[in-house]
């Protein structure tokens, strides 16, 4: 064989290994921008109907089959082929079981809310999952075996809310939990929504009540309020005015026996204080303590504590997943205050609230209980 012709099919085998690369590293990059398949899961239950999110991997018009047995019997179909499905379940019973599944997929289990004049409903708490992808399965197990009607989570779900692989192992992770019980989740400073960007994955993600940024839902004989407390943006990290406007008028219209706010960063904790802790502090618990709010779930600092302020309870739990922080000097009114990873289960009976705080080994490291005013 001449030398031009080795040389020649050198550089065709060259070529082609060159292609083969390009449509390796091509179907790779796709694979890595395109979503997984994601749920389903629950969001912005009522008395009458609820929402069933889920992602696919291709466009599809997808299904929901649901009924008050496992015989299912009621449909609802999408008109359009879509990657994010979003599909309300409408006509229901309060606070009762619904079986429903997905695209043919497996049957699951929630419950509707229950009416505004009903109590008698547990629910879980818990946040800063972010990383720590081992504890978080830990805990996720425990919360499926406590059966909650509801969950609420206090912000900081993934370590870079920009980032899709993040949001695809959260989703992989909690994915037990999220088809049985319906969630609300509050931003966090992870989340890293700052209003003049255009990524906004956390919005993409979920459907919320409201706008979604603050919202508010009732359920039984508690009203709920989130707020978007997580330190953006950068230049006014505090609730501005428009939000702050927003949360006292729902303040003043409230009706409920039980008032509950939850958002990501604290208003007092027995960590160092910053500017952001300070200048929270001063915009929000005037409003709590005018219109009688009777517990704040807060996350952010890595650790639970239940701090006891001017008739308030005050609960930081931040223990989902993420590095765990060290305590200083204890704030004033605190009650308990541990650096352990866990979650908490919460009960409303008519005037008494009933919570717990367990490990993500099961073991109860704080439990408490409160009376509602008459």
């Amino acid at each position: 064989m001449s030398r031009l012709r080795r040389l020649s099919l050198l550089i065709f085998a060259a070529a082609c290994l060159l292609v083969s690369l390009y449509f390796a590293l091509h179907i790779l990059i796709t694979n890595q921008n395109r979503p997984q398949a994601r749920g389903p899961f629950l969001q912005s239950v009522t008395t009458n109907s609820v929402w069933v999110v889920w992602e696919t991997t291709s466009p599809i018009a997808g299904q929901v089959e649901f009924g008050p047995d496992a015989d299912l019997g009621h449909v609802v179909e999408e008109n359009e082929r879509v990657l994010h499905h979003e599909v309300q379940l409408t006509g229901l019973k309060p606070y009762t079981l619904y079986y429903y599944r997905v695209d043919s997929g497996k049957v699951a289990v929630f419950r509707t809310a229950a009416a505004p004049g009903d109590s008698g409903f547990r629910f879980a708490v818990y946040g800063d999952t972010r990383s720590g992808d081992r504890v978080h399965r830990a805990i996720i197990r425990q919360m499926v075996d406590m059966q909650p009607d509801f969950i609420l989570h206090t912000g900081d779900l993934v370590e870079n809310g920009k980032a899709v692989s993040e949001w695809n192992r959260f989703f992989n992770i909690e994915e037990p939990l999220l088809r049985i019980a319906p969630f609300y989740p509050t931003l966090g400073n992870h989340e890293e929504h700052d209003s003049n960007e255009i990524d906004h994955k956390y919005l993409d993600v979920f459907h919320l009540p409201g706008d979604e940024l603050w919202y508010t839902f009732e359920y039984g004989n508690a009203r709920f309020i989130s707020l978007k407390v997580d330190g953006y943006p950068l230049r006014e990290p505090f609730p501005d005015d428009e939000q702050l406007a927003w949360l006292e008028s729902t303040l003043v219209g409230n009706d409920a026996q039980w008032l509950i706010v939850f958002f990501h960063i604290g208003v007092f904790t027995s960590r160092s204080e910053d500017f952001l802790e300070l200048g929270t502090r001063e915009r929000l618990v005037p409003l709590f303590e005018k219109y009688g709010v009777d517990a704040v779930l807060m996350g952010h600092h890595h650790s639970y504590e239940r701090i006891l302020r001017n008739g308030i309870t005050y609960i930081v739990t931040a223990g989902g997943g993420a590095e765990l922080y060290e305590l200083n000097e204890p704030e004033p009114g605190s009650q308990v205050a541990v650096s352990a990873h866990h979650f908490m289960v919460i009960e409303i009976h008519d005037n008494r609230l009933v919570g717990r705080a367990i490990d993500q080994h099961g073991r109860v490291i704080d439990s408490f209980e409160l009376l509602a005013d008459e």
